[in-house]
């Protein structure tokens, strides 16, 4: 999370600019015999004096007879570049929390690379879970774990100062543009009896500092 400090008295305060969407879309209700529940999302937050951040996140929930399944993604990226040399700096993550499911298979994947004066950070997952009514496993839920060791990368410097990068360099899906942006997206569905969807958004951008992203999307059956 972005740290705050009072401003000095001869020093203006940086203008902010932030979004805030809570409970988009809500429907239906959960009671204390609730089956499936899954939440997903992430944050995002890119330092610098141009600062990109981005999130992704979809959850869909169904019942189909006798089974209810649940599945989404989320996808969160920050990109950085700063005058100064190492004051870029990027940090994506994501999370999934479920509940009600007997069976859970997760992918999870994340990068992180600096330079000199730039930073991009990513993180990725999708997941499915299964719930079979009147069933469970005996040794408790069956969790298939797909998580990609996270890979951090330090771009090399030459005698002067700058940073190289391959072609699988920072910025492979999102570019820091001059100023300061941030945008998050959520969506969240059901299907089925006494179904509930809700999600959450927000971003953040102080001026010339950073951009921060957070967003999250809850379905249960």
């Amino acid at each position: 999370m972005p740290m705050h400090a009072a401003p000095k008295a001869d020093i203006p305060a940086p203008a902010v600019a932030h979004h805030l969407d809570s409970a988009q879309g809500t429907t239906g209700s959960v009671d204390a015999q609730a089956g499936l529940i899954a939440i997903v999302g992430g944050s995002a937050i890119a330092i610098g004096d141009s600062t990109t951040a981005t999130g992704l996140v979809e959850n869909f929930a169904q019942e189909k007879g006798n089974v209810s399944i649940a599945m989404g993604e989320a996808l969160f990226q920050a990109v950085a570049h700063a005058g100064a040399l190492g004051d870029a700096h990027a940090l994506a993550t994501t999370f999934l929390d479920v509940s009600g499911a007997d069976i859970v298979i997760e992918r999870e994947t994340g990068h992180t690379k600096h330079a000199a004066h730039d930073a991009w950070a990513m993180a990725e997952l999708d997941y499915l879970a299964i719930d079979i009514h009147g069933w469970s496993p005996p040794q408790g839920p069956i969790v298939i774990d797909m998580h990609q060791a996270y890979h951090h990368n330090h771009g090399h410097h030459d005698h002067h100062g700058h940073g190289h990068h391959d072609h699988h360099g920072h910025g492979a899906g999102i570019e820091a543009w001059y100023g300061n942006f941030a945008h998050a997206f959520a969506a969240a569905e059901t299907h089925g009896a006494n179904g509930l969807s809700a999600t959450f958004t927000d971003a953040i951008t102080v001026a010339n500092q950073f951009s921060f992203v957070s967003a999250m999307g809850l379905v249960a059956l």
